[in-house]
């Protein structure tokens, strides 16, 4: 595996601003998703006018519908833009973030509709295809980078744990939504609470893998 250039290097100054900039886009699809939910409840503790709503997507028709939107399209573009480690790991995060602009500019029905119609149906499938897609990047490509750590046996085991179980639970919780909505055939706090841990947990990944790849061969310091 090849090493950055030495510090008397001419490229050196080049390929630090590389990888820096890798690890900040990283850094930012961590921030985005972690702090969209925190944001969304934050602006209904801060205004008296907006109660918690029942899911994440219901608010669209609120005074946070810009900031929901925005996060989602920039979160997608980002995602469609960053290169996977391989073609399978790159293939899918394009189509997570194709799915993910698609859920934020088709929205879902608005607060207190019964009706599960063609617009909400396809709200609904391109929420759970995102987050199945980037699921499936992370049980078959999470692993790759693990053969370059410079971690202890133990650390990597770990590693692989906590991209099994990050994979399950960004499955098991929007599709938990998804039985809650058709159940309930409205939001509710069970949703917004289950939608914002998948969410989260995605975040979490970007962060614990970039935690990962800064022991690795792959992003050696001189």
């Amino acid at each position: 595996m090849s090493r950055l250039p030495a510090a008397n290097d001419p490229t050196d100054r080049l390929a630090r601003h590389i990888v820096g900039t890798y690890f900040a886009l990283r850094a930012a699809l961590s921030v985005l998703a972690v702090g969209l939910p925190i944001v969304l409840v934050g602006w209904s503790i801060l205004d008296a006018d907006l109660p918690v709503l029942g899911s994440m997507s219901e608010y669209y028709y609120s005074p946070v519908r810009d900031v929901f939107v925005g996060v989602l399209v920039g979160t997608g573009i980002t995602l469609i833009c960053y290169r996977g480690y391989g073609p399978l790991e790159n293939g899918l995060l394009n189509v997570a973030g194709s799915l993910l602009v698609v859920v934020a500019l088709v929205p879902t029905d608005p607060p207190g509709e019964s009706e599960f119609g063609l617009r909400m149906a396809v709200h609904a499938a391109a929420a759970v295809g995102f987050f199945v897609s980037f699921a499936a990047s992370v049980w078959w490509c999470a692993d790759d980078t693990l053969d370059t750590s410079r971690d202890s046996a133990a650390r990597i085991r770990r590693y692989r744990m906590a991209y099994r179980a990050v994979a399950v639970i960004v499955v098991v919780a929007p599709v938990s939504a998804l039985a809650l909505v058709l159940v309930l055939r409205q939001g509710a706090l069970a949703v917004l609470v289950v939608e914002a841990v998948a969410v989260a947990t995605f975040g979490i990944y970007w962060a614990v893998k970039s935690y990962e790849l800064r022991g690795t061969e792959l992003a050696e310091q001189p």
